[in-house]
């Protein structure tokens, strides 16, 4: 053991540095999600479960919009190395381009989708409350591809400190914007779940604004925007970005959305376990954004390796990841049983919903080392620019083998919401074991 902490510990500090900016700013993000679900929790089981029927949807529209985004770090990782800043900025103004795009699409596809969310087998007070929270939440969506275009640009770059100070502004403008608007507090409307959505749209707003404005004034990261030219625009480029967004967008969507039909299968036990189930996953979510965080500081350091036709320095770059995450994940696992009967309680007086949330979080705690695996896995085989296997090893691990036995177990046996977590451990297992073999075997190859 001593050995290898000593063989990766140059790597160890190196992920830290990178992923730590990334991390803060995504935990908080997440805490921010938190106390968005404990807020609306207290109006509620029936708002809660719409706000978890509701990011069902949502959810996925917006891990296909980070996926399409995703495509940008590698490639500017991989031309920084290279010194190549005029590539830099023609990427960067591509990807822009790419992001707006998707968003208006969403917004549209989103409006159509609507409509038929009464024939979801859902409470129809729950969709009643889930449809407006969708509408200011898709509207959203431009504000936040603009911000990852900039976003993904500078951790690209290995700048990850300026998208951490925008979100962390906007985590606490979220916060105090909910907080009015949600319960009509400091002369606000009370707008209950749609004031939750509300909080967020301006948020997201303010983020995007501050990062902009601290850009400008960080003059080297400021250059590669200013000289693009955006008037002229090469096909080769957006076909680049869309080799690696679109395969990179499905591995995303196939995930959140085996997830999000969890949670629509959650609504069909009852209110109670859809509740129980989004207070399980909102706490499994801080794992494992900072297992992502750590995941694009993979992706950015083995992206720089290929750049600079690294071999070692690849491997090392990778598999230092997998070590540093499946520690934290080991520690993650300990807490959540030993907390599972309490962290609910935070969010909401039910007992019922408390109790079927303690027991699921059981299964959290199995699932926390294979989560984290996985997304690293897909993080680091993306700095590599190998995105196609892993869309292909994501979409039958959680389609093929997680969904139908989640849907088997729920309906057909007497575990009920347990069941729909057996599937994702099950899922989350194949996909974390696939990735690491498939680095495994790529970085061997690749250079």
């Amino acid at each position: 053991m001593t050995n290898l902490l000593t063989f990766y510990r140059d790597d160890f500090k190196a992920n830290i540095r990178l992923a730590a900016p990334i991390i803060v700013g995504q935990v908080g993000q997440v805490l921010v999600n938190i106390a968005d679900n404990v807020m609306v929790g207290k109006l509620g089981a029936a708002e809660l479960a719409a706000v978890s029927l509701a990011n069902a949807l949502f959810i996925g529209f917006m891990v296909v919009g980070m996926g399409i985004s995703f495509a940008l770090p590698p490639l500017v990782a991989e031309a920084h190395a290279k010194g190549s800043h005029k590539l830099i900025s023609q990427l960067f103004k591509h990807s822009l381009v790419v992001n707006l795009l998707y968003a208006f699409v969403a917004i549209i596809a989103i409006e159509l989708i609507l409509p038929t969310m009464q024939f979801w087998g859902q409470e129809p007070r729950v969709v009643e409350l889930a449809i407006p929270y969708l509408r200011i939440n898709a509207i959203s969506l431009v504000i936040f591809m603009t911000f990852q275009a900039l976003r993904t640009y500078t951790e690209g770059l290995s700048e990850t400190v300026p998208p951490m100070i925008a979100m962390l502004v906007a985590n606490v403008i979220n916060v105090l914007a909910n907080y009015a608007f949600i319960y009509g507090n400091w002369g606000a409307p009370k707008l209950g779940v749609t004031g939750a959505a509300l909080g967020t749209l301006i948020a997201r707003v303010f983020m995007l604004a501050l990062l902009i404005l601290i850009l400008l004034n960080w003059k080297t990261l400021w250059k590669d925007i200013r000289n693009a030219n955006y008037k002229k625009y090469q096909k080769q480029l957006f076909l680049k970005l869309l080799k690696l967004g679109i395969p990179t967008s499905m591995q995303g969507f196939f995930e959140v959305s085996a997830f999000g039909a969890a949670a629509v299968m959650a609504g069909m036990i009852s209110k109670e376990a859809q509740a129980a189930h989004q207070i399980a996953i909102n706490l499994a979510s801080i794992s494992f954004l900072i297992c992502s965080g750590l995941a694009m500081a993979g992706t950015i350091r083995v992206g720089n390796q290929l750049g600079n036709r690294s071999e070692v320095g690849l491997r090392k770059a990778g598999f230092s990841v997998f070590l540093q995450v499946g520690f934290f994940m080991a520690c993650t696992s300990v807490i959540y049983i030993s907390l599972r009967n309490h962290l609910p309680a935070f969010y909401i007086n039910d007992k019922e919903v408390i109790a079927i949330a303690a027991h699921l979080l059981l299964f959290a705690s199995i699932f926390q080392i294979p989560d984290g695996l996985q997304v690293t896995g897909a993080g680091a085989l993306r700095g590599m620019q190998d995105v196609n296997v892993p869309t292909v090893i994501t979409f039958l691990a959680f389609w093929v083998f997680a969904l139908p036995i989640s849907y088997y177990l729920v309906f057909y046996t007497d575990l009920k919401a347990a069941g729909i977590w057996i599937g994702l451990t099950i899922g989350l297992t194949c996909t974390a074991t696939l990735m690491v073999i498939r680095f495994h075997r790529q970085s061997k190859r690749i250079l």
